[in-house]
C-alpha cells in the first residue's frame, strides 16, 4: 500500500563526539513524499510510516541499511583540463569540498565531491556523504494517509520520464568508473562517467553550476531543506 507522508525532520550523524546535525526541513517546507516509489531509503520509509498524524518520531538507521560503507574505488582523479572555463581552470566552482555534476553513459546525472585539487588533476569522491555512518532522524508527522490511485499513477508516469529526482545521486554498486568531463559554456562542468551497467543511482542533491548547493536527503523536489553539511 502506497502512502503519502508530510513531516518535519532533523537528520543527525554520530561523528564520535555525539550527534551532529546534518540536515533539517525549514519552516513551512516539510518533507513530502510517497512510500513505495523509491523516493527515500527503504528503512526510512518503514520506520516513518509507523507514525500517525501529529506524532513525534525518532529512529536510527544503521549504515548497512542506509548508504553502506565507504569504498576506496569510488574515489578517482580527473585531469584539470576538463574543468577549464575560457581557457582558465574554474577554481570558483571546482575546489575542495565542492559538489560537481556528473553524467554517466546512459545520461543518468549524479554528483561527486571534490576531495582535493592538485597540479594536474582533481580528485573526486563518488561515495555518498553519509556512507559509513549510522543516521538518526527525529521530527513530527504532519500527514500520513493512504495515497490515491490517481496520485500513484501520475507519479509513476513522471518517474519514467525523469530518472533523477533532485540531482545528488548516490552510486551504490561495486563497479568501476571512467570519467570524461567537459564544460558546456556558461553554466556547469559535465563529467561523463562509464560504469558496468549493473548498479543503481539514488538521487539526492542538485548543483546548479553557479556555486549553489541544494541538499535533500529524502525529498520529492517540492519543498526546501536546509543543509548543515558545510556547503553554502
Amino acid at each position: 500500500m502506497y502512502r503519502y507522508i508530510e513531516a518535519n525532520y532533523k537528520l543527525f550523524v554520530n561523528n564520535g563526539d555525539g550527534l551532529q546535525l546534518v540536515e533539517k526541513t525549514t519552516q513551512g517546507n516539510p518533507l513530502k513524499f510517497y512510500t513505495g516509489l523509491g523516493m527515500a531509503l527503504d528503512a526510512f520509509e518503514e520506520n516513518i510510516a509507523k507514525y500517525g498524524d501529529g506524532e513525534n518520531f525518532e529512529f536510527t538507521i544503521g549504515k548497512d541499511h542506509a548508504y553502506g560503507d565507504r569504498r576506496d574505488n569510488m574515489v578517482f582523479d580527473i585531469a584539470k583540463d576538463h574543468f577549464m572555463k575560457d581557457g582558465v581552470f574554474d577554481s570558483a566552482n571546482v575546489h575542495e569540498d565542492a559538489i560537481i555534476p556528473l553524467l554517466d553513459e546512459n545520461g543518468n546525472r549524479f554528483v561527486g565531491r571534490v576531495v582535493s585539487v592538485g597540479d594536474e588533476s582533481v580528485r573526486v569522491d563518488l561515495n555518498h556523504p553519509l556512507a559509513g555512518m549510522d543516521i538518526t532522524f527525529s521530527g513530527k508527522i504532519l500527514v500520513n494517509r493512504e495515497a490515491t490511485e490517481e496520485e500513484i499513477e501520475k507519479l509513476k508516469q513522471a518517474h519514467h520520464s525523469h530518472h533523477c529526482c533532485g540531482g545528488h545521486c548516490h552510486h551504490d554498486g561495486d563497479s568501476e568508473h571512467e570519467c570524461h568531463c567537459h564544460h558546456d559554456g556558461d553554466s556547469e562542468h559535465e563529467c561523463h562517467c562509464h560504469h558496468d551497467g549493473d548498479s543503481e543511482h539514488e538521487c539526492h542533491c542538485h548543483h546548479d553550476g553557479e556555486g549553489e548547493h541544494e541538499c535533500h536527503c529524502h525529498h520529492d523536489g517540492e519543498g526546501e531543506h536546509e543543509c548543515c553539511c558545510g556547503h553554502d
